[in-house]
């Protein structure tokens, strides 16, 4: 059974948590509008893109260990494997930063997906809140937008 912040199942995320994550959205879009709207020789450009796939990389990192904390803390059947399989964001978001653009930014919009479908899937299969769930599938859209975008501004 799905368990939320408050250690019972419900359908309403903690709002502290949710303040968090909408704010940790805001430096994709900032980065990714600056990235859009600064010519390709601009002396910020490759600083800019720099910060965008690092800050990627992170969250997809984040979102792994998330993961990992939810099995950790709730046993759930197949956790070997979905242990190991929670190490995955952190190797896909290392594996961008080693690659050029635009290919680093196809790479995170894939693992963005990737992890969001995972995420969503488990929530209705009852291992993670259905709110959680629901979140992250807007906030995988968002991601995956994010990553298009810069994708195409580094095409």
């Amino acid at each position: 059974m799905a368990i939320d912040s408050e250690g019972e199942t419900g359908s309403v995320p903690a709002r502290p948590g949710l303040r968090l994550v909408l704010a940790g959205c805001i430096p994709f879009l900032i980065l990714v509008l600056w990235l859009g709207s600064i010519p390709q020789d601009h002396v910020w450009r490759d600083g800019t893109i720099s910060l965008l796939k690092t800050y990627a990389a992170l969250v997809l990192s984040f979102l792994g260990g998330a993961r990992f904390g939810i099995v950790i803390a709730h046993e759930t059947p197949g956790e070997n494997l979905t242990l190991a399989a929670t190490a995955i964001p952190v190797l896909a978001g290392w594996l961008a930063l080693l690659i050029g653009e635009p290919g680093s930014f196809a790479l995170l919009a894939v693992a963005f997906a990737a992890q969001g479908a995972w995420d969503s899937l488990s929530a209705h299969r009852d291992e993670l809140p259905l709110w959680y769930g629901r979140w992250r599938v807007r906030l995988t859209v968002f991601a995956v937008v994010m990553m298009v975008a810069a994708f195409l501004a580094t095409a």
